[in-house]
């Protein structure tokens, strides 16, 4: 699959980190890349400080267009990520965009939660992981040219 076609999905539920989802949305957008917003629920979905982002696919959509993910991002910095192994779609997803060799992104406070979850087909260890300040726009510009393979 050559890279230019696939879609990066930035992962959207509740009490996930509103400002990095932004970030990544509209520099990874800003850079060409086609990114959808994925919800992790039908509804209207509040961020950890209470905005709500309105996803562009839910996550069954997203997982019917799994097989051209290139990038997965996981805006979510909270100690509440355990309860998304309990969403076999997700699990799918995850498992799907790993066979693609898709790059996972997460906010590096979760990569020894990520590994209790179980969520990911492939090594924590491969995760990309960004970081929780004011360099997260220069990051997220720096990862659309990680993206792009």
């Amino acid at each position: 699959m050559p890279r230019s076609r696939g879609w990066v999905a930035v992962l959207w539920g509740a009490n996930f980190d509103e400002k990095a989802a932004a970030i990544f949305v509209t520099e990874l957008r800003a850079a060409g890349l086609w990114v959808k917003l994925v919800g992790l629920s039908p509804l209207h979905i509040s961020g950890s400080h209470g905005l709500v982002l309105v996803p562009d696919f839910t996550l069954d959509q997203a997982l019917a267009a799994a097989q051209d993910v290139i990038g997965v991002i996981i805006p979510y910095a909270s100690p509440g990520i355990k309860r998304l192994k309990n969403d076999p779609r997700l699990r799918l997803f995850c498992e799907q965009a790993a066979r693609n060799e898709a790059k996972f992104i997460v906010d590096r406070i979760l990569s020894d939660p990520l590994a209790e979850i179980g969520l990911f087909y492939t090594a924590v260890e491969k995760l990309i992981l960004y970081p929780s300040s004011e360099t997260l726009v220069e990051f997220a510009r720096q990862a659309a040219g990680m993206l792009r393979g």
